[in-house]
């Protein structure tokens, strides 16, 4: 074994972790709605169960979400009566 063999490089800085909270739920929820509202509106509304099941359904054939399935057909409607 060679003395160069014997002579170990300097150890590297050890990364030490962020040791801070994590943002709770609650908050990270309150800003996700926060950043939402400035471009969305919220609806609350009640439908028959099977036009429920549709929705689904046809949320599953596309791929999409049930608000942009529900955004999409609004968007027709509004363009057909030249609101948009």
């Amino acid at each position: 074994m060679s003395p160069r063999d014997s002579v170990t490089s300097a150890p590297e800085k050890k990364r030490t972790r962020n040791r801070e909270q994590p943002t709770p739920d609650k908050e990270r929820v309150r800003a996700y709605k926060a950043r939402k509202r400035e471009t969305h509106k919220a609806v609350s509304l009640f439908i028959r169960t099977e036009m429920k099941e549709a929705l689904v359904k046809l949320c599953e054939l596309e791929g999409i979400t049930q608000a942009e399935v529900l955004e999409a057909l609004i968007e027709t409607q509004a363009r057909k009566k030249g609101l948009l």
